[in-house]
């Protein structure tokens, strides 16, 4: 994959550049870090066509549905963002912000997958 070589590489250049001028500019430093997560992200993302195609093939069959399979996908993008969030403020220094954010990602999460729960234990109800 070469997809990860290349994030790898630009991780590693950032992460050097960022202590680099952390040592005299911390503010300039956390925006590179946030400007190399971006471009990585952007890396990530042409993969999400192919994912995408897969989830179409899934939702066309009649054992699943979108009711299924998007809270999934929304919980991993929540956890994503708020995993990078949370990171970046701990970068920053700021320990309780991160844990703000992290507990924000996990209410939201649980949020998006309340129809899946309805849905499941409205199943269990009828096999009982």
């Amino acid at each position: 994959m070469e997809i990860i070589i290349k994030a790898v590489i630009i991780g590693v250049v950032g992460s050097v550049l960022t202590l680099i001028i952390k040592r005299t500019n911390p503010e300039l430093s956390t925006v590179l870090t946030l400007a190399v997560c971006t471009v990585i992200l952007g890396l990530a993302l042409k993969l999400y066509s192919s994912v995408s195609e897969v989830l179409e093939l899934v939702d066309f069959g009649e054992a699943f549905s979108s009711a299924y399979t998007s809270p999934v996908l929304k919980c991993v993008g929540i956890g994503i963002t708020a995993r990078l969030g949370s990171d970046l403020c701990k970068d920053s220094g700021q320990e309780a912000l991160a844990s703000s954010v992290e507990i924000c990602g996990a209410v939201c999460a649980l949020y998006v997958s309340l129809p899946l729960i309805k849905t499941m234990l409205q199943m269990i109800g009828e096999l009982v």
